[in-house]
């Protein structure tokens, strides 16, 4: 080989390696142009230990890789075959891509502003985790309510009986005085927690705000665990560290997110009423009645005109922020998201929750997070899923997804001659790394 040879050789070598060696340390496997990600594995390996009874093995992790290669040929064959997705998984892709755009944004705003733990903080932690608290609660979402109350229980603490009568809907709360029982540390929302295990005894506190609303605090008793060690402290250190960690960022993200749902914010009250209403009529009897004839029996043209007055007014605005607008349709794309069961308990609960995910991701969009590269990376798992659902049911003229265990495994090994598979083990294995 001469000189001129050589060094064309050594360079492509080095190309080569240099690419290999720029794989994205969170890309654990390449599949022809498709790739699983750390989190990917982590959501599907996650699944597999919380619903299944198997433990934590190697085989274990083999398999649920094998699984995600898997989903991804198919999702490359569909590719390589122009099949198109439906209507209904371009939907899922889309909440799917909206609910990365808000987790994006979560990390965002958590990352920036996570503050520094010290030893007195965790200490401070440690004695509520030897706590409990009795305590009573009074709640409402709306602070200006609470604030109005809270000068007359701090004169009159024995009317908060009286006020969890007229403010609870929950007969339970309302028959109890907003009685919570015997609450301990990491049970309760922790703003909430912040303060109940920090307040003294039969003073009444408040507004305290939570993930969902605003509260007044009554803590009626507490019970400590009296004896405990420096040595008790120190072996608990280290785990207590990461849990205040989780707690303290739920708190910024919290906080964040309400100050931006009700910041400018208008409800048209009426309107959403009325159009959660008739929701109500058609989600009730859609799950009450499986029978589709059947419903129609009984409910006929009162549900059908339900159903045309929300397609024909679906541009129709429930509520502004800023220069935005929630309409009816967007209410509708993000209940398809939710369980039926959630609306049907309290509707205007699901609407609060649609109309916070839509503010949620339009700020996510205005600061530029879909560009972002774990959102594109969501987007991509989840059109992979569509992707190779669609190729599955080509195979199978369009009937149902299932193959038998021996059709599955020839046809990987098939697209597997097909599409290059490359596993990055190093990669794989720092998931399982302690920190």
């Amino acid at each position: 080989m001469n000189r001129a040879h050589s060094l064309l050789f050594i360079s492509c070598l080095t190309f080569f390696l240099t690419c290999e060696n720029h794989v994205d340390p969170e890309i654990i496997a390449t599949i022809g142009s498709t790739f699983i990600t750390k989190d990917d594995f982590i959501d599907a390996y996650s699944k597999r230990l919380l619903q299944t009874s198997a433990q934590d093995s190697q085989f274990e992790r083999n398999r649920t890789l094998n699984e995600l290669i898997r989903t991804k040929l198919f999702a490359e064959a569909a590719r390589s075959k122009n099949l198109p997705i439906d209507s209904i998984g371009l939907n899922k892709i889309q909440l799917s891509k909206e609910l990365a755009l808000r987790e994006e944004l979560y990390s965002e705003v958590i990352t920036k502003n996570r503050p520094v733990i010290n030893d007195s903080i965790s200490r401070k932690h440690f004695q509520w985790k030897n706590t409990e608290v009795y305590l009573k609660h009074l709640y409402h979402n709306q602070k200006e309510v609470l604030d109005t109350i809270l000068p007359i229980l701090i004169s009159r603490p024995n009317d908060f009986d009286h006020y969890a009568k007229i403010l609870f809907k929950n007969n339970l709360l309302k028959s109890s005085g907003g009685d919570l029982g015997w609450i301990s540390y990491n049970t309760i929302d922790p703003q909430l927690e912040e303060v109940a295990f920090s307040m003294p005894l039969n003073k009444v506190i408040g507004p305290v705000r939570s993930s969902y609303g605003w509260h007044i605090l009554l803590k009626k008793d507490e019970r400590k665990q009296i004896i405990i060690s420096e040595e008790d402290y120190q072996n608990a250190k280290k785990g207590l560290i990461n849990t205040i960690s989780k707690k303290q960022a739920q708190i910024i993200a919290n906080d964040y997110v309400n100050d931006l749902v009700t910041s400018n914010v208008t409800i048209d009250d009426p309107v959403v009423i009325n159009t959660l209403n008739q929701i109500h009529e058609i989600v009730f009897h859609k799950n009450k009645n499986k029978d589709k004839d059947k419903m129609a029996q009984q409910m006929g043209e009162k549900l059908t005109k339900y159903i045309i007055d929300l397609k024909l007014n679906s541009k129709t605005v429930l509520a502004t922020y800023g220069l935005e607008k929630f309409t009816i349709n967007d209410l509708l794309h993000n209940l398809r998201n939710s369980s039926p069961k959630i609306f049907l308990d309290d509707p205007m609960q699901a609407f609060y929750i649609a109309l916070r995910n839509n503010i949620l991701t339009t700020k996510a969009i205005n600061l530029g997070l879909e560009k972002n590269k774990h959102v594109q990376w969501k987007i991509r798992s989840s059109r992979d899923q569509y992707m190779a659902r669609e190729f599955l049911l080509s195979v199978s003229n369009k009937k149902n997804t299932n193959l038998s265990k021996k059709e599955t495994q020839n046809l990987t090994e098939k697209l597997e001659t097909q599409f290059l598979v490359t596993v990055y083990d190093e990669h794989l294995s720092q998931i399982f790394q302690p920190n």
